[in-house]
């Protein structure tokens, strides 16, 4: 090692070109591969950073009826219960979460997380403890847990405990007493809270009737006990479904550890981002071999001479293993200073809270130790070979030195193929992941959302009449707003049920429809389109106005249905469902219009067959759905200040419907193609590296080849022709490679959404130019020097 460092020295000070491109070009690769391998790290050790994670167990869970998606459902209060006694000794906690709760501060409110969870909770799931005792805290009914963010956010650096928080949940408000102050969760956390009350024996009636049930976690020693306790529940389901629903019912128990990534999809683009990061550092290996095999024949005559005076092949691989090492060690102290100085950046762009450390279980210092070996090894033992086998007698009786052989021209044309294959592969996939990220942002979803606010806080139980009619009839005033309604149903979620609709004479089972309520002028509000039949007009039909509960068969309310519901229920077209008397549940309803799909949820699943009905209040807990005539963000403004005004307890929970659908369908999945994106452009920056490598030591190596070729009589337009058309050939077979493996890849990955762009050709094509462009932009500037260069001064070249 210590013959390595000298002599790498005067090698990279005498080639400074080489130095720049080797060792930033790994660098850069590495530093890639650091940031991408903490997401990948942050993303999969979600809940193992807990003590004791290995043995935590969720009951899940879920329902899905024919024709829609799966629904994750919480377990009944008594569930825990019921194993407990069946399983004697049986470790299990409950928690309820409430993730509107509203924190009451004299005459503001905030909304905050708080969970209601049994006294052991924290046995469970433990959290270090910075203030007063959590099991005396929780025996209270009227004792909180907060963590050290809400302690310092109300009360500063003064001390917490004994002090009083004022919390509503569902329009209830409660004086709860601080006895304990918990550290802040870590952020790979999936159970969540700000604050943490005792849970009730048994939840209050309206609460049960608000849908609220619990999420149940038992400790259990290992994965037989589980299968028993599974096998148990399956056998015992919960006697509140209906036999028509419990065949739909899915219940079983799941690792904590395993929840965050139990969708395929979402495991899907951890493991791509993760194999952009080991990409990346690919190229920059074979870049690092390419460059070294190429410069080969720079150091011919010193490692002749070594030879010579005693040096053998061993001792000289060792040498140049050693020289490798501290390039590679030095190009990892870099990249992990790039990686350092980009962490805040990616995690603005990325919605991440990756961080670099050093010390501790989590360091990352094992792990780039263990980078730096196996990259030394990996990049360094071919060149090491390559330039170890040089016959001294050979090299110093030639008239030039060796290093051009068929062999390693080879090789390097076949590194440069892999190289830019993995590139154009790259640029293809960014491509397809922009469009599609714009393709769901700007897709016509049914309806104009463009200027529509929610008003989420119109629906809280807190608010008392006279001050709903209040706010009602204030934001219909604020100039700018051009329509006002309320619904149960919304973008991005809402109330909603689901029946079973059946039409006469139809065969099969019944399709299940979600069944939504809309308020007041709902269908124009939204602007949605009306393809069949009318629209809701109490005013003129009275059976427009459902009751809410099963209607007696003389009377048949009104219902509007999507398009997809109509096609669910065996229409051949949207007129032919206009008058037609459908059954629902115990009752009946006739339709009397059709409107087009509106997409109010993920673009990731099919829209749902949905049947509308009219209540004059929206429905249960209607949130208010206000339309702009222009820029919604003043609007927006003024409706939270005259709800400060009106309703102070209640925090008016008001975004933009395009805020709500990025916050809920979006976010996650345009992040992480940022991600993507930086990772591919970064990765094919280093193939360019690589490639801009070769052409500056293959054209210097060409000089005399070019003279001659000039002094028979070739144009500099000739020569360049040769060589762009040389350099450009591995990159042309490289496309033919990528083009497939890429269609496959993104057809894969589009499979994933119901709302899609189409993979067009010109995305390939597009990509596979561009790629061609750089290779060409790359390698340009060598070629034309060498090129117009005169034929006397290159036959002169030594």
């Amino acid at each position: 090692m210590h013959a390595a460092l000298p002599t790498l020295y005067r090698s990279l000070a005498r080639h400074r070109l080489y130095a720049i491109l080797n060792i930033g070009g790994l660098a850069l690769g590495v530093a890639v591969f650091l940031v991408l391998f903490l997401f990948v790290r942050f993303e999969t050790g979600y809940d193992r950073v807990l003590p004791g994670w290995e043995r935590v167990w969720k009951v899940e869970r879920s329902i899905q009826f024919p024709g829609n998606p799966r629904f994750q459902i919480p377990s009944s209060p008594e569930l825990l219960a019921q194993l407990k006694a069946a399983f004697p000794g049986l470790v299990g906690v409950r928690m309820t979460p409430y993730d509107t709760a509203t924190v009451l501060t004299g005459q503001r409110s905030a909304t905050a997380r708080l969970a209601l969870v049994d006294a052991g909770y924290f046995r469970i799931f433990p959290s270090p403890v910075l203030e007063g005792d959590i099991a005396s805290t929780l025996a209270r009914p009227d004792g909180i847990v907060v963590t050290h963010m809400v302690a310092e956010t109300y009360f500063g650096r003064a001390s917490a405990l004994g002090r009083t928080l004022t919390v509503a949940r569902d329009g209830k408000p409660a004086v709860y007493r601080i006895g304990a102050v918990i550290a802040n969760l870590p952020a790979n956390t999936t159970y969540v809270s700000d604050l943490f009350a005792a849970m009730p024996a048994r939840p209050a009636a309206d609460e049960q009737s608000a849908g609220y049930g619990v999420t149940t976690f038992l400790a259990l020693p290992d994965a037989a006990s589980a299968d028993r306790i599974a096998t148990f529940i399956r056998r015992h389901p919960d006697p509140g479904f209906n036999a028509d629903s419990i065949k739909f019912l899915t219940e079983d128990i799941t690792p904590l550890a395993d929840l965050h990534l139990a969708d395929r999809r979402s495991r899907t683009v951890v493991t791509v981002l993760g194999t952009v990061g080991a990409v990346a550092l690919l190229l920059a290996m074979l870049n690092y071999v390419n460059l070294a095999t190429a410069r080969a024949g720079m150091r011919a005559r010193e490692i002749a001479m070594r030879k010579v005076l005693g040096a053998t092949r061993g001792m000289l691989v060792v040498q140049l293993l050693g020289e490798a090492l501290v390039a590679v060690t030095l190009s990892a102290l870099v990249g992990l200073t790039l990686a350092e100085i980009a962490l805040p950046f990616v995690n603005a762009i990325g919605g991440a809270g990756l961080t670099l450390v050093y010390w501790g279980a989590r360091s990352i210092l094992p792990a780039l130790a263990a980078l730096v070996v196996l990259v030394t090894l990996l990049a360094g033992f071919y060149p090491a070979f390559v330039i170890s086998r040089f016959q001294p007698a050979a090299v110093l009786a030639a008239a030039q030195t060796p290093g051009g052989d068929r062999t390693g021209a080879r090789v390097r044309k076949a590194l440069v193929v892999l190289q830019f294959a993995i590139a154009t592969s790259l640029m293809i996939g960014t491509a397809v992941l922009v469009a599609q990220a714009r393709h769901v942002q700007n897709a016509d979803i049914g309806f104009g959302r463009d200027g529509l606010i929610l008003v989420n806080g119109f629906g809280d139980r807190a608010l008392d009449p006279a001050q709903r009619t209040e706010l009602a009839t204030a934001i219909r005033a604020i100039p700018g707003v051009a329509a006002v309604t309320t619904s149960g149903i919304v973008p991005g979620g809402g109330s909603f049920a689901i029946s079973k609709m059946h039409r006469a004479g139809a065969t099969g089972d019944p399709p299940m429809i979600v069944q939504g309520t809309v308020g007041d002028a709902f269908f124009e509000t939204y602007r949605a389109r009306l393809i069949a039949g009318r629209l809701f007009d109490p005013a003129r039909f009275a059976l427009d106005i459902g009751n809410g509960e099963k209607d007696p068969p003389a009377r048949l309310p009104n219902v509007i249905l999507n398009r997809t519901a109509v096609r669910r229920l065996g229409f051949a077209r949207p007129a032919d469902a206009i008058d037609q008397v459908v059954a629902r549940d115990a009752g009946a309803v006739r339709i009397v219009g059709v409107v087009d799909d509106m997409r109010f949820g993920t673009p990731r699943d099919p829209v749902d067959a949905l049947a509308y009905s009219y209540r004059p209040d929206g429905g249960y807990r209607s949130v208010q759905v206000v339309r702009t005539a222009g820029d919604a963000a003043p609007i927006l403004a003024r409706i939270e200040t005259l709800w400060h005004r009106i309703a102070p307890a209640v925090p008016p929970a008001a975004v933009t419907v395009d805020q709500k659908l990025y916050e809920s369908f979006y976010r996650q999945d345009v992040q992480r193609s940022r991600l993507f994106m930086i990772g591919a452009v970064l990765a094919i920056a280093i193939g360019c590296i690589g490639l801009y490598g070769l052409a500056a030591f293959d054209t210097a190596r060409r000089v005399k080849e070019i003279g001659i070729r000039k002094t028979l009589g070739a144009s500099t337009t000739d020569v360049l022709r040769l060589l762009i058309g040389q350099f450009l050939r591995p990159v042309l077979i490289a496309t033919m490679i990528a083009v497939p493996l890429a269609y496959y890849a993104m057809e894969h990955w589009l499979a994933g959404f119901d709302d899609r762009v189409a993979l067009s050709p010109w995305l390939f094509v597009g990509a596979v130019m561009l790629a061609a462009s750089i290779a060409v932009a790359t390698i340009l500037g060598q070629t034309l020097r060498i090129a117009r260069s005169e034929p006397a001064r290159a036959l002169r070249y030594q």
